[in-house]
């Protein structure tokens, strides 16, 4: 009966909560007031007559309650939002939406979107985003995220591993690789990217992690963001780390080149993330197929 059901905006909020692990979070996703988040699940705690979460360490935890209640409305709001997404589509024309990095959309996605219209039969629209959080919250289809895989509320399929190398233009590699065994070097500047979380391999990871002695310098630059230190790096305004799968095509091209034969890698990588049951889906396979046959040569 329709009065035994908890309020939707009760239902929602506790969704976000549960799955981005705060209230604060909950909010920004909803677009409202944190008080507001806090207001609905203290009313749903009521209605239910449990507690959905305790704090631990300043840490939003859920309970066991909240986790039979998730597992129920996920699946039910996964099905009103697949029914409700088909509804839309039957009304305008469709299309395939994947959020990414710019680095991604423009150095590894963008020559690969041919296929995938292709085999989806449907245009593809690519949304490029710096943060994690922007690309989350993006009303995609799919997304292509940098991490160890795990992401609340979502799946994941790894796409290509964390695998990286200095690499710079022909005219810039040719000088350092022409330098030999003279005693003064020649400058260069280092394209670092932006990492306060310490998420990605960076110079001084490369450098330990390699043994590698040859990239000794004191001209640096930052940049936010992986895909404009390519840019700067194709425009040989230094030496940058690249993820070596992504610009493949740059280095078959010859329009970057490695500078080092050794390569730094971790358990992290480019993984496709999507909300559960995409990867059962028929278009979830064929993105999965198209994108993983590309990568391995086969498109």
């Amino acid at each position: 009966m329709a009065e035994n059901l908890p309020t939707l905006k009760g239902l929602r909020a506790f969704e976000e909560a549960f799955q981005l692990g705060s209230y604060t979070a909950a909010a920004r996703r909803l677009n409202v007031q944190q008080p507001a988040i806090s207001y609905q699940i203290k009313r749903l705690e009521e209605d239910l007559g449990v507690d959905l979460f305790i704090k631990e360490q300043g840490r939003l935890v859920p309970t066991a309650a909240a986790h039979q209640l998730y597992d129920t409305l996920r699946q039910s709001f996964d099905a009103i939002r697949r029914v409700s997404e088909k509804l839309r589509n039957s009304a305008k024309p469709q299309t395939f939406t994947i959020a990414t990095y710019p680095g991604v959309g423009t150095y590894w996605l963008s020559n690969k979107l041919s296929a995938l219209s292709r085999d989806l039969a449907i245009p593809v629209k690519v949304v490029t985003l710096v943060k994690d959080s922007e690309i989350l919250n993006e009303e995609a289809d799919c997304m292509i995220l940098f991490g160890r895989g795990t992401w609340a509320g979502h799946e994941s399929r790894l796409l290509m591993p964390e695998a990286v190398c200095p690499v710079g233009a022909p005219d810039l590699a040719e000088t350092l690789q022409g330098n030999g065994d003279q005693t003064s070097p020649p400058e260069f500047t280092i394209i670092e990217q932006d990492d306060p979380e310490k998420r990605w391999i960076c110079w001084e990871d490369w450098l330990d992690q390699t043994r590698e002695t040859g990239f000794s310098s004191s001209d640096r630059m930052t940049v936010n963001d992986h895909g404009f230190a390519l840019h700067m790096a194709l425009t040989g305004a230094g030496v940058t780390l690249a993820w070596v799968d992504m610009v493949r095509d740059l280095l078959n091209s010859g329009s970057l080149v490695p500078l080092s034969d050794k390569i730094a890698t971790s358990d992290a990588g480019y993984w496709l993330v999507a909300r559960p049951d995409f990867f059962a889906s028929a278009a979830g396979q064929t993105v999965l197929n198209t994108l993983t046959a590309a990568e391995m040569g086969g498109t």
